[in-house]
């Protein structure tokens, strides 16, 4: 039986594609004409597709944590980590969350109903924090877990592991769920059942060999739940 439940955020509990899609290619002009440094290197060391506007599934801006891509753009364009990641950290800032329609009220909804819920992600845990808080779903959430926590970057399984074993909860007990392969290969490293989600890069048939189930959406988890209850009865 499922008594916990691991969300990732970007992807999971926002929409990635509306959030970053329409931001990406303004900042990297914006950072070419800064450093003067190519706008296409640019964009390959983010992982964006400057002639369609998009990023690509597997992109490193998809499943990297923050410093790993800002170190790699930051060699390209001559500047150092604390540089850029100054020159980065307002912009990104000031980005909406595209916040899944009723995904709030599912996080919501899950505590209530007696499920303990965390937030698994690649961000840093303060920008995590943020991101919750502005969204009003932080008193919904006991705790969370950045690149930065301690326990690595996804598909770092050792985060999800510490998540159950801190419940004392048996590993099947704890659900882990994603958008993205990193999430999908954390929660098999530590042994936690996963469900993936659309609204990040990936489709379906990418999700579904690695996943119990894969949804539309986080509004679809509470209605899987109480399936899966149902046929354990």
């Amino acid at each position: 039986m499922i008594r916990a439940i691991l969300f990732d955020k970007d992807g999971t509990l926002t929409d990635f594609r509306a959030t970053w899609e329409p931001w990406m290619a303004g900042m990297i002009h914006e950072l070419a004409d800064a450093s003067g440094a190519d706008p296409e290197g640019i964009a390959e060391d983010f992982g964006f597709d400057l002639e369609t506007g998009t990023i690509p599934p597997h992109a490193r801006f998809v499943t990297a944590p923050g410093y790993v891509t800002v170190d790699l753009v930051a060699r390209r364009i001559g500047w150092d980590r604390p540089r850029l990641s100054g020159w980065l950290g307002p912009r990104s800032s000031s980005v909406s969350q595209v916040v899944v329609p009723g995904a709030v009220a599912v996080l919501h909804r899950l505590a209530t109903a007696g499920f303990t819920i965390g937030v698994l992600t690649n961000a840093d845990e303060a920008e995590a924090r943020r991101h919750l808080d502005h969204m009003g779903a932080q008193t919904a959430v006991s705790r969370i877990i950045g690149h930065d926590s301690g326990f690595g970057a996804k598909p770092d399984p050792k985060g999800a592991a510490n998540f159950a074993d801190a419940l004392n909860l048996a590993r099947e007990e704890v659900l882990l769920v994603g958008d993205g392969m990193t999430d999908m290969e954390a929660a098999r490293g530590a042994g936690l059942p996963a469900v993936g989600v659309l609204t990040g890069t990936l489709d379906r048939a990418a999700l579904a060999p690695h996943a119990r189930a894969v949804l539309p959406d986080v509004t679809h988890l509470p209605d899987w739940l109480a399936k899966q209850a149902t046929s354990a009865a």
